[in-house]
């Protein structure tokens, strides 16, 4: 019974982290419910794909929504269903890798919640990029591409898990740290592995072999932004994790654009 406990309130702290929906409870925050917390990271996405890409399917069938106003609600969409937590992050990472100092320099900065120049350009380049992507995605077919609304979220937040978990933090302070220190990494292995087990034969059992070719691709993004995180921040941090949420999207709906 206390494992089935803290596997909801871990649930219900995804939301609460990693979304806007507010849920207006007082949840337990232990060890196993934190560690159930980052497991449900990937649900949470799937979820939010689900909602936005329902949403479009009632456009698509009951309007004539032209392709270019659907993928502007889309991208708004993915940004107000995270609350903009990712942005933020990826934000504070442009701003601290393009200040060009050493190390300690980049984390003083990306601590600073004032947003400089280089922030506000990643964030609309990022959102153009996203944008035009899934714009050119959709001109290939709007219903057929609705899939990729609901999986592609689910891929981004399962390679921000693999991430976390692989990661050491930049420093000892801040809530990465918390988190980091406060997570079974065995446990959190072992469920993540289960859901990803589940799920993955449920999209199998649809069909949608393509699932697979975004995941290389998302792991492949993984191991380049690990390595990238050590030569320039040390580590890892809260900020370096949203902003590998954003760009991993951002990657994916190319990959659904070239190769799919």
């Amino acid at each position: 019974m206390s494992r089935l406990k803290n596997a909801s309130q871990g649930f219900l702290l995804a939301w609460q982290f990693f979304s806007f929906i507010p849920i207006k409870k007082q949840l337990d925050m232990n060890k196993s419910s934190i560690t159930w917390m980052y497991a449900s990271l990937p649900l949470v996405g799937l979820v939010i794909g689900a909602m936005i890409s329902c949403g479009a399917y009632l456009l698509v069938s009951y309007s004539d929504i032209s392709n270019l106003l659907l993928s502007i609600l889309l991208v708004i969409g993915m940004v107000i269903f995270t609350g903009g937590l990712h942005l933020d992050g990826f934000i504070d990472m442009c701003d601290a890798f393009f200040s060009y100092g050493d190390k300690d320099k980049r984390l003083q900065v990306l601590d600073d919640p004032r947003t400089g120049a280089f922030g506000v350009l990643g964030i609309v380049s990022l959102l153009l990029l996203k944008l035009g992507f899934v714009y050119e995605t959709l001109a290939q077919g709007q219903l057929a591409m609705l899939v990729y609304i609901v999986i592609i979220p689910y891929i981004a937040r399962i390679g921000m898990l693999v991430y976390f978990v692989t990661m050491n933090t930049s420093k000892q302070t801040g809530l990465a740290a918390y988190f980091k220190e406060q997570v079974v990494r065995k446990q959190l292995i072992i469920y993540s592995a289960v859901l990803f087990t589940l799920l993955s034969a449920a999209l199998i059992y649809t069909g949608i072999y393509s699932f697979f070719i975004l995941v290389a691709i998302m792991l492949a993004v993984v191991v380049i932004y690990r390595k990238w995180s050590y030569r320039n921040f040390g580590g890892m941090s809260g900020d370096l994790l949203g902003a590998l949420g954003e760009s991993l999207e951002v990657v994916l709906w190319l990959t659904v654009l070239l190769c799919i």
